[in-house]
């Protein structure tokens, strides 16, 4: 099996190839059935990735049949937001984003909301831009600012190791029963 970075045909299934940064090969199928193949600039060649791909064909073959035999109803819809909860999201990210850029001394930072399936935040620190899901909208408080402070953190630390969780701890020391709430796994 031979492939080149973005889209190619394997089987009748085309298979996106990206070669972004991460720790290791990954290959996702998704609910629509597309097929993407993360190969590491520095860390995989794309013939590394091919080997991988093709030592998992079967279990993206059977993925995507499981996606395909799952029923519309099934498949859980993201929440649709009213303008006016979207608003009141956005007034609480300003006052939060504004006090937690004054508490950690980091001023000039952007701030954007916009409907993101998979993530709370993301934080750019290179553009010095952080953007927030708008599935915020419903949470409380306390959990969004969670996510802010998270986010901000990123400035300080870019991953998510030991030192990130030590200057989490220093600026919040109760993030962790915020994050088990934001997750459902409190209430």
């Amino acid at each position: 099996m031979k492939i080149h970075t973005g889209e190619n045909i394997i089987d009748g299934i085309a298979v996106t190839v990206v070669r972004r940064k991460a720790k290791r090969v990954i290959i996702r199928v998704r609910p629509s059935g597309e097929v993407v193949l993360n190969v590491p600039p520095w860390r995989a060649t794309l013939a590394q990735g091919a080997d991988f791909l093709a030592s998992k064909w079967e279990w993206v073959l059977r993925t995507r049949k499981r996606f395909e035999s799952q029923s519309d109803s099934l498949r859980p819809k993201p929440r649709e937001f009213t303008a006016m909860e979207i608003a009141r999201l956005q007034t609480m990210l300003g006052e939060l984003h504004s006090l937690w850029a004054v508490r950690v001394g980091e001023f000039g930072v952007e701030w954007k909301t916009r409907r993101m399936k998979t993530r709370w935040g993301v934080c750019n620190w290179v553009k010095r831009r952080i953007t927030y899901s708008e599935m915020l909208a419903d949470k409380p408080r306390e959990v969004v600012e969670y996510i802010v402070a998270h986010e901000f953190t990123h400035f300080a630390i870019h991953g998510h190791g030991p030192r990130f969780h030590a200057l989490m701890d220093a600026r919040m020391p109760d993030w962790r029963e915020r994050r088990k709430r934001l997750n459902g796994k409190l209430p």
